[in-house]
């Protein structure tokens, strides 16, 4: 099964390779001969893997994610950026026609490592801690309860498309695999990215 650690090695591989000069391709707006930044904001659905046993039939795993991230693209095939944004894992209702509800989501506040393997596919790896948001409501009361607690060694692992449709503007998609080792939680997801460079 691999970990956090593996997941890490092998990214460190890939971009150790990548950048190395022999790498470096011909200018273009995909490839640039010098180092430019990234902006993204990207926002989709997601799938919890649902490993919860007690609550496990009114899990409902079709939930949401909306991520933040800025890129520095080195002039060869390496990115390293950081992350952050709003991902939630899974939301309960109805435990014993009861009218509570729960649910679980994750701040992430990532260090990413990036590399482009062609001209529009890339592929991202994060790492670094997460504010993890425990909340817990019944509809017969006002106030939810919310519990904060951080997990240090979370992150996820993305491939991408884009398109570019100008000089400074992309539109893409991701498919997205995030984990929190806290919880002991992952999810996957798809959403759709719109990225500026500068």
């Amino acid at each position: 099964m691999f970990t956090m650690l593996n997941f890490f090695k092998i990214f460190v591989l890939i971009a150790v390779v990548g950048y190395q000069p022999t790498f470096a391709q011909r200018a273009s707006p995909d490839n640039p001969q010098d180092g430019h930044f990234t902006g993204s904001l990207s926002l989709g659905p997601n799938y919890y893997f649902n490993n919860i046993k007690t609550f496990g039939d009114n899990v409902r795993p079709v939930n949401y994610g909306l991520f933040g991230r800025i890129m520095w693209n080195s002039r060869y095939l390496v990115s390293l950026g950081i992350e952050t944004g709003y991902n939630r894992f899974y939301h309960l209702s109805g435990f014993e026609n009861s009218a509570l509800r729960a649910s679980l989501a994750a701040i992430p506040l990532h260090l990413v490592v990036g590399m482009r393997f062609a001209k529009s596919f890339y592929g991202n790896f994060s790492f670094g801690p997460s504010l993890l948001l425990n909340s817990a409501s019944i509809a017969t009361q006002e106030n939810a309860m919310v519990n904060k607690v951080w997990s240090l060694a979370d992150g996820s692992v993305a491939v991408g498309y884009r398109k570019r449709l100008t000089k400074d503007f992309t539109i893409g998609a991701e498919l997205k695999l995030s984990f929190a080792t806290k919880a002991a939680d992952v999810n996957l997801a798809l959403p759709i990215v719109f990225s500026y460079d500068f």
